[in-house]
C-alpha cells in the first residue's frame, strides 16, 4: 500500500531582479516541508514584464495565496522504485 505524505506551509512572494529577467521568489514562512529544505523557488517572468508589473503580481499573489502543498511518497517507496529502475536497466 502506498504511503503518501502531504505537507503544507505558509508562503509569501517577493520581487527579485538580480541583473537578469525579473522574477518572483516564493518564500516559505516556516521550514516545515522537509522535501523543500534548502530549495529556493522563483517564477521567471517574460522579458517584457516590467518591475512595476511584477510588483503588482506579487501584491495579488500575497493577497490571494496562503500556502503551498507538497505531496510526497515515503522514502522507502522512492528508494524501492529507484532500485527497481536500476535493476531493469541492467
Amino acid at each position: 500500500m502506498s504511503s503518501i505524505k502531504i505537507e503544507k506551509a505558509g508562503v509569501s512572494f517577493a520581487v527579485a531582479s538580480k541583473g537578469g529577467p525579473v522574477s518572483i521568489e516564493v518564500r516559505l514562512n516556516h521550514d516545515t516541508i522537509a522535501s523543500l529544505r534548502g530549495v529556493q523557488v522563483s517564477l521567471e517572468m517574460l522579458n517584457g514584464i516590467s518591475l512595476a508589473q511584477a510588483k503588482k503580481l506579487v501584491e495579488v499573489l500575497n493577497e490571494n495565496v496562503i500556502g503551498i502543498v507538497a505531496t510526497t511518497t515515503s522514502d522507502n517507496q522512492t528508494r524501492a522504485a529507484v532500485a527497481g529502475e536500476v535493476i531493469t536497466q541492467l
